[in-house]
């Protein structure tokens, strides 16, 4: 009866350490591909003028609203503009992905 219980916990543990290898050596091989797939071919960006047009779109949208309140997070706001016109224009340039 003793041996029963260190039995289990023998199995238990060997099952935990090997799914917990198991898993490390997984996420190990996705990063690997993922790296060696973006070396081999990078995902396209946009141009650096390109970029800042849309900074510029952005900024100037966000700053001609009008805002009664001093409370605005007006970054959080341009930030979001700015994600969105990226991926619009990415879209136009490339396609969907």
């Amino acid at each position: 009866m003793e041996y029963l219980l260190g039995y289990t916990a023998f199995v238990f543990c060997f099952f935990l350490i090997g799914t917990l290898v198991l898993y490390a050596i997984e996420e190990i091989l996705v990063v690997a591909f993922e790296a060696l797939k973006e070396y081999f071919y990078p995902t396209p960006k946009l141009s650096e003028e390109e970029a800042n047009k849309i900074y510029k779109e952005a900024s100037d949208f966000v700053h001609s609203k009008h805002r009664p309140w001093i409370y605005d997070d007006t970054f959080a706001e341009y930030l979001a503009l700015v994600h969105e016109l990226s991926s619009k224009r990415w879209n136009e340039l490339y396609g969907k992905n």
